[in-house]
């Protein structure tokens, strides 16, 4: 399918780190490993519904709660 409008955030130096890690280990574009991610983590959101999104934000706050101490 081929790709037709743009989406930009912010994200952690940590998390680019990560994401470049992937790309490297995969040979593949930063822009292809997020694709691919973002599109599984759509699937199964769709077959688990909010639980599997809230596995995720909760873990964020939780590591925003420890860091503040």
């Amino acid at each position: 399918m081929p790709k037709d409008t743009a989406l930009s955030f912010r994200i952690t130096k940590a998390l680019k780190g990560e994401l470049e890690k992937v790309s490297l280990n995969e040979g593949r574009s930063i822009s292809q490993i997020c694709d691919a991610l973002l599109n599984g983590g759509l699937e199964s959101y769709k077959k688990e519904g909010s639980p599997y999104l809230q596995k995720f934000i909760s873990r964020g706050r939780r590591a925003l709660r420890h860091s503040d101490k």
